[in-house]
């Protein structure tokens, strides 16, 4: 394919990878803050607790953001538009920002979700927030488990694929340029829904944390089965995904 023609695949992907990713991030960021300074109005003497929960908060709700900030400047300035490439290689390269954009959005919306009742919770009763800060990071840490397989495939898609295929026929460019696409969709789609269901997990979490701290464990055991119920829906996802990359 002609250079200009790559060249858009790679623009595409990473405009829309970026896109996807920010947008996320920033509605997740924003309900944290949120919920923040309506948790300030109630308690002005815990702005010091307030402000550091958000901060983390907003912190880890920022990862998929940057995955996909990364895999858009390796899209624009990785040389990939150097060589010679297929139809299907240069699928790949949207594919790759389709599978980034698309499955950190999950991810940032239950970030967002958790990091908000944590801010709740501080501001209902501030004694709690250490208790309320660790169960927060364990939570956002469980909702970015699909933006890293997000990544992974994205990875993939932007270094297994050789530049050019050893059957250049129209039907068999078809097919891959498909597989690739079909890569994406899956491990986009699917990490949104898996990471937005583990994050009404964690935030419910919080929430109780917050209300009744002394059972605490008893919470965050309930959480961790949850959220590893809720993400075999994104390993499904994985799976198939490798399989059309092959």
């Amino acid at each position: 394919m002609t250079s200009e023609l790559v060249k858009i695949a790679l623009f595409l992907g990473a405009a829309l990878c970026t896109a996807f990713g920010g947008a996320a991030a920033g509605l997740a960021e924003g309900q944290i803050g949120a919920k923040t300074m309506q948790a300030l109005g109630r308690q002005p003497k815990a702005n010091n607790q307030l402000v550091r929960t958000m901060l983390i908060g907003v912190a880890v709700t920022e990862t998929g953001a940057i995955f996909s900030l990364v895999i858009g400047l390796l899209l624009l300035f990785g040389g990939f538009g150097n060589s010679e490439v297929d139809m299907a290689r240069a699928f790949s390269f949207f594919a790759a920002g389709i599978a980034m954009g698309v499955g950190c959005m999950g991810s940032s919306f239950g970030s967002g979700s958790t990091g908000a009742e944590a801010s709740e919770g501080v501001g209902r009763n501030p004694s709690n927030t250490p208790r309320l800060t660790s169960s927060m990071i364990i939570g956002q840490a469980l909702t970015q488990t699909s933006a890293i397989f997000s990544l992974i495939v994205s990875l993939l898609l932007l270094y297994l694929i050789p530049d050019m295929a050893e059957d250049q026929s129209l039907f068999y460019q078809i097919s891959r340029s498909c597989a690739y696409l079909g890569a994406a969709l899956a491990i986009g789609y699917a990490t949104l829904g898996a990471a937005t269901g583990v994050g009404i997990v964690t935030s419910k979490a919080v929430r109780l944390i917050s209300r009744f701290h002394e059972d605490q464990p008893l919470f965050l055991r309930t959480m961790f089965i949850g959220s590893a119920v809720v993400e075999t829906c994104a390993i499904y996802a994985l799976v198939i995904a490798f399989l059309l990359l092959i």
